[in-house]
């Protein structure tokens, strides 16, 4: 079913058959931070907007600046209520050269501004989605408005397809994103549109919505949803909205994100904070050679998501092995195993039915969202050095070959000669939450007061400095450690209840300790 006035598709068919697209527009070149070619046309220039130059159908181009092989591409659609902004705008131009850096071909946007032109009463955003869902439908101007965007974002798509040569993008990695009204054209042509001109593989939305998220249909590409809970132009319920179709038509990459006390069009905390989750998201809908779960992985070795972040049938058998005598003293202590021999507990069954290895699994999948959660954590400051699991591995392999060739030189070495697997996850993970923590209080996300540390003393002089001799003064920097490990502690504890997670419970009832 298709969206677009006779008059669009017209114009359409009329700038994709002609050759003055094809070729790269000459036009300003910048250095940094990264290539940006500025101004590019991608269409005509629509009839009656005079100079208005933020109408106009031009395009940026960010490139990275090195790059092997071909280039994933991100269409980027400005927000401004289909009346207002510019591909020009400084929060628009961080984001777009943020995702450059990271090796994305990013395509900025201008295209007719209809509520600019056309002012029409009760057709803007906010006065269609300030109040939550439309109980009747949007106005249908605001429907033209993001109608008339779409098509010119199909526009953007073909020019894509015919520069893909001069600029080497990679057809078959697109994706598209928006703020706001941007959002809503971006999500609008990914799920509602019947263009055809290239697949889209993935969708960013921030702070958008769909007027009717019943059209989205199965195999639709995944989704990431930023929201501010306080947002008083476009209600959080949109994201609530998008979020419960992708849940529905079995989407288990797409993620949505509710951030609390947060407005509208909140681009310095996404700046500042999300850029590398957005990449994460990206490399895995793509899937990308350097994915932070590759193709194949994804297919054979992935059993869900936590936190956006994939897990893996390994890491689910480690920490199946580190609670196994957890699990069997708790298990034997309650008395609630039917009699059975031992070599077979593992597959006998509880009085009230529960299978023991099903136990098992759960408390894995328990750990692993805490670890997911503080993971994404260091992933996000860069504390981290693995964008998957595959690498840890690849790590210890490497580490022990290493140890073992210093035991045979007769090198001074400390530890054991090789490390196993659960040992040397422990000793990278500590030593990189030791410097998180540390981060979080320079955020400001732990704080610690004077009064804080009163309280923990008091609380640590009933077992540990119970002697007068021992004073708050003395002993500043254990206390303010110990209080900051409460607090963290309690941080963990608070994001793994909200964490999201996904599992495959088909290939999770397949694991078992050793196969």
């Amino acid at each position: 079913m298709t969206y677009l006035t006779l008059i669009k598709t017209a114009i359409l068919t009329l700038f994709l058959s002609s050759t003055a697209f094809v070729q790269p527009a000459k036009a300003n070149v910048e250095a940094n931070p990264v290539p940006t070619h500025r101004n590019l046309r991608y269409g005509e220039k629509p009839q009656g907007i005079g100079q208005d130059s933020t109408s106009d159908r031009t395009l940026d181009l960010y490139l990275p600046q090195e790059h092997k092989g071909k280039l994933p591409v991100m269409v980027f659609v400005h927000g401004g209520g289909f009346s207002g902004g510019d591909k020009g705008q400084a929060s628009s131009q961080v984001f777009c050269a943020k995702l450059a850096e990271q090796g994305f071909a990013v395509i900025s946007i201008n295209y007719y501004l209809t509520l600019k032109h056309e002012r029409t009463a009760g057709a803007s955003c906010s006065a269609n989605m300030a109040k939550g869902l439309p109980t009747s439908g949007f106005h249908p101007k605001l429907q033209e408005a993001i109608r008339n965007a779409s098509g010119d974002a199909q526009l953007v798509l073909q020019w894509i397809k015919d520069n893909a040569d001069n600029y080497g993008f990679d057809l078959s990695s697109v994706a598209i994103s928006g703020g706001s009204a941007g959002a809503m054209t971006a999500l609008y042509t990914a799920y509602i549109s019947d263009q055809h001109i290239l697949p889209i593989k993935a969708v960013v939305n921030l702070w958008g919505g769909l007027e009717n998220s019943s059209l989205i249909k199965k195999g639709a590409p995944p989704l990431l949803t930023y929201h501010g809970d306080q947002d008083k132009l476009i209600h959080v319920d949109y994201a609530y909205d998008l979020e419960r179709k992708m849940k529905e038509i079995g989407n288990d990459l797409s993620e949505t994100h509710i951030f609390p006390g947060k407005g509208h069009a909140i681009y310095t905390f996404i700046n500042t904070n999300k850029i590398n989750d957005v990449v994460t998201f990206l490399k895995k809908s793509l899937q990308l050679e350097n994915n932070t779960v590759s193709a194949t992985l994804l297919k054979d070795q992935h059993i869900g998501i936590i936190q956006g972040i994939a897990i893996t049938k390994e890491e689910i058998q480690r920490e199946m092995r580190k609670y196994r005598a957890e699990v069997y003293g708790f298990v034997s202590r309650e008395n609630k195993i039917k009699n059975t021999a031992a070599n077979a507990f593992w597959s006998a069954s509880t009085a009230d039915g529960t299978k023991t290895i099903d136990l098992l699994r759960q408390k894995a999948i328990d750990s692993l969202v805490a670890i997911k959660v503080q993971e994404k954590m260091l992933t996000e400051r860069n504390l981290w050095p693995y964008s998957n699991y595959q690498e840890f591995l690849t790590d210890l392999k490497n580490y022990n070959a290493n140890r073992r060739q210093m035991a045979a030189n007769g090198q001074i070495m400390y530890g054991p000669i090789e490390f196993d697997e659960q040992t040397f996850f422990d000793y990278r993970f500590h030593n990189a939450l030791i410097q998180l923590k540390q981060r979080l209080v320079a955020e400001n996300i732990i704080t610690i007061t004077q009064d804080d540390l009163e309280k923990k003393f008091k609380k640590m002089q009933e077992s540990v400095y119970q002697k007068e001799k021992y004073t708050l003064q003395a002993f500043t920097r254990q206390v303010r450690d110990a209080y900051i490990e409460d607090a963290y502690a309690v941080l963990i504890d608070q994001y793994s209840a909200n964490a999201q997670s996904n599992i495959d419970t088909a290939k999770m009832a397949k694991i078992t300790l050793n196969n």
